[in-house]
C-alpha cells in the first residue's frame, strides 16, 4: 500500500511523505487436495500403469509458502505421475493379487515449503475385486 501523508504546523510549514506499507505472506493456509476421479474397486487383472485417481493439489498461500511437494507413503505397489501443472495421477506399478492384498490403503501427503511446512494427507481405499 503506499500512503501520502502531509504535517502542517501552526506557523504554516508543511511538509509531505510517501509510506509504503508491504504486506508478507505468512503460511497459514495448508495444502488441499482436490480429487477429480477415483477408481474403487479395481479388477486383480489390470495392466502396470492403471490410472487410479486424478488429483490436483493447491496452496493458497503466495511465494515459498504456496510451493507445494506430494508423496506416497510407504507404497510399492502404486505410483505418483505429474499430470500437467498441479495435477498428479495415481498408477498402479504391478498387477495386483486379489487373493494376496483385497484392499490397500494409498496415503499422499502434500506439504508445502513454509517455515513451518504445513502438510495435508489424502487416503484413497482402493479395493481390489476378485476375476
Amino acid at each position: 500500500y503506499e500512503l501520502s501523508v502531509r504535517a502542517i504546523d501552526g506557523g504554516g510549514l508543511s511538509a509531505l511523505c510517501k509510506v509504503l506499507v508491504e504486506v508478507v505472506d505468512v503460511n497459514d493456509n495448508a495444502p488441499e487436495v482436490v480429487v477429480s476421479s477415483f477408481s474403487s474397486p479395481l479388477p486383480e487383472n489390470m495392466e502396470p500403469g492403471t490410472l487410479v485417481a486424478l488429483f490436483a493439489v493447491r496452496d493458497r498461500d503466495s511465494g515459498v509458502n504456496g510451493e507445494i511437494s506430494c508423496g506416497l507413503e510407504d507404497q510399492l505397489s502404486f505410483s505418483l505421475r505429474p499430470a500437467y501443472k498441479n495435477y498428479f495421477e495415481l498408477v498402479t506399478l504391478s498387477t495386483l493379487d486379489r487373493e494376496e492384498t483385497s484392499q490397500y490403503l494409498v496415503v499422499i501427503t502434500v506439504a508445502d515449503a513454509g517455515s513451518p511446512p504445513l502438510t495435508t494427507t489424502q487416503t484413497f481405499t482402493v479395493d481390489i475385486s476378485d476375476v
